[in-house]
């Protein structure tokens, strides 16, 4: 059996959700607080896209469960100290991610205590990870958050992290090293003390110890795969005062971590056996989602077809969303993502609070567009009214129905997004919906998913905050959009968090290399507006600041 990518989906398959990706701040005490020395959070524009929300609505955003908490907190500390070359930063900013220092996690991170984890404290990611990004400008450095945008969450670089380290932790010195910090974390003992403990039950019990880990590497021997072990706490313990007197079974704790690592890979719907090749990196801000539900929740791997994650604004005037206008149903698509992400499938059974899921998508439906927030040249702007109703509106205005659908070969982007959701497909995702069972949970009374082999024309509203353009992100301004296809940058960069008010996009910064000659990453298209003159171009980017 191929094994499945290291591309877990996020937040919301595509437009809404857990995918997902994350945040504002209505309450100033809801929100992380700003290291020292740097400028505190504008947090006016996400307070005008909810006015309808409660704080507790807000928290419950920002890190409220979709039952997806897949990593002990310990073992994730644990692995961040371990292994500082998948974890550079210790609060996972290098992952895009928004620190909040008062929940101790990054914003869109959620944490419960989950059974088949030995019942420790877990964390896991939720709709605000891929739909919440903090920015700020080439003309100030004050951070903006911003709603519903499609965040600068590396979501691949993250879980992959993990899994590799899952993998990594099955070499004997690497389980070493590792419980010498884990044992530190929840033990709450000095480094120093802990390493000396395990260093001494190791060496007492060295040759079972290896033993253990040559027969079961990966934690799996002894159930079928995909199924989860049963853990108790104790099992995971290591009591500080029982190694300091080596009075511990140290092998058999060993064979229990192997089982809690085997128990993530499993939630995640990973094979207990590394990649043989590696798949390709989408980057932050984007993701192969259906094409991981495919292969996780159908078994039916897809071409590797990225996207950007989709913008939750207005959602609830659309009857149809994600970038091909595919589904209907918002509770559905989220129950997708948070099966995807880590909440565990017994057969036919999700392991989730239903009430859960259901609330942030019901708190997803009510985000509205983000206003421009830096200065706009009003008299280009009123020029580029009528250049906007002559170039954009056929297309992106009028009501929100499938009259907004158009054809690749007509609008000419990267078609395999399109191509790859097949009707084959929406009928395995109709079947698998119906099918479903949760506490709670009733399945649909008519199919929500559809394959319409097109892209959707989205409302133009808070454009400027859709840098990179496009579905899958190949575009990094509005300025290059209106470039002639062939004269676009073939390459750029992503993860930049900084806006480019005269391009209207993110500045050409970060760490991920964007190749448009990558599969699925064309930049080719949608050449509407490309024979304006300079000028012209201005006044109509000028204008798109305004919706």
């Amino acid at each position: 059996m191929k094994s499945p990518r290291f591309v877990i989906v996020a937040c919301a398959v595509g437009a809404v959700s857990a995918g997902s990706l994350l945040m504002s701040a209505v309450y100033d005490n809801a929100i992380s607080a700003p290291k020292p020395g740097s400028p505190s959070v504008n947090v006016a524009i996400a307070q005008q896209q909810v006015p309808s929300w409660s704080k507790d609505d807000l928290d419950f955003f920002l890190h409220g469960s979709m039952s997806t908490e897949v990593v002990p907190e310990s073992v994730l500390r644990a692995f961040i100290k371990t292994y500082p070359d998948l974890f550079p930063s210790w609060d996972l900013s290098h992952l895009g991610l928004i620190p909040d220092r008062e929940f101790g996690w990054p914003i869109g991170f959620s944490r419960k205590n989950v059974e088949h984890l030995g019942n420790m404290s877990a964390i896991g990611i939720n709709c605000a990870s891929c739909h919440v990004a903090q920015i700020t400008s080439t003309s100030s450095n004050e951070p903006i958050r911003i709603l519903g945008v499609t965040s600068h969450f590396n979501v691949e670089g993250f879980f992959g992290s993990v899994l590799v380290a899952t993998f990594k932790t099955a070499d004997p010195e690497n389980m070493k090293r590792f419980l010498r910090n884990y044992v530190s974390d929840t033990e709450k003992v000095h480094g120093d003390h802990a390493e000396t403990a395990v260093n001494s039950a190791w060496t007492k019990q060295q040759d079972k110890i290896l033993a253990i880990m040559k027969a079961d590497p990966f934690g799996g021997k002894d159930v079928v795969a995909g199924d989860l072990h049963k853990i108790t706490p104790a099992e995971v313990k290591f009591d500080i005062k029982a190694l300091d007197k080596g009075d511990i079974d140290f092998p058999a704790r060993v064979h229990s971590m192997l089982k809690l690592f085997h128990n993530m890979r499993a939630a995640l719907h990973v094979p207990d056996q590394p990649p043989d090749k590696i798949p390709p990196q989408s980057g932050p801000g984007r993701n192969d989602a259906f094409g991981l539900l495919a292969a996780s929740l159908l078994h039916t791997p897809q071409p590797y077809s990225p996207i950007k994650f989709g913008l939750v604004w207005n959602v609830d005037k659309r009857t149809w969303v994600h970038w091909d206008g595919n589904t209907k149903s918002p509770i559905a698509r989220n129950l997708l993502a948070s099966l995807g992400l880590g909440a565990p499938m017994h057969g036919t059974h999700g392991d989730l609070t239903f009430a859960d899921v259901k609330r942030q998508t019901d708190l997803s439906e009510k985000i509205a567009p983000p206003k421009y927030p830096f200065t706009i040249d009003s008299e280009s702007a009123k020029r580029g009214t009528s250049l906007f109703e002559q170039n954009c509106n056929s297309c992106h205005g009028g009501p929100e129905s499938d009259k907004r659908l158009f054809a690749v070969a007509d609008v000419g982007t990267d078609p395999h997004r399109a191509e790859m959701f097949t009707q084959k497909l929406a009928d395995g995702f109709n079947k698998f919906l119906a099918d479903l069972e949760s506490q709670g949970y009733q399945p649909p009374k008519e199919f929500g998913v559809r394959s319409t082999g097109k892209y959707w024309a989205a409302t133009l509203s808070g454009v400027w905050a859709r840098s990179p353009y496009l579905h899958n992100g190949s575009v990094r301004t509005m300025y290059e959009l209106l470039t002639s296809p062939g004269e676009r940058p073939k390459n750029f960069h992503r993860g930049s968090e900084v806006f480019d008010e005269k391009e209207m996009g993110y500045t050409d910064d970060g760490a991920y290399v964007f190749d448009t000659a990558g599969s699925g990453n064309s930049n080719s298209g949608h050449d509407y507006g490309t024979k304006l003159s300079e000028n012209e171009k201005r006044d109509l980017v000028e204008y798109l600041k305004t919706l």
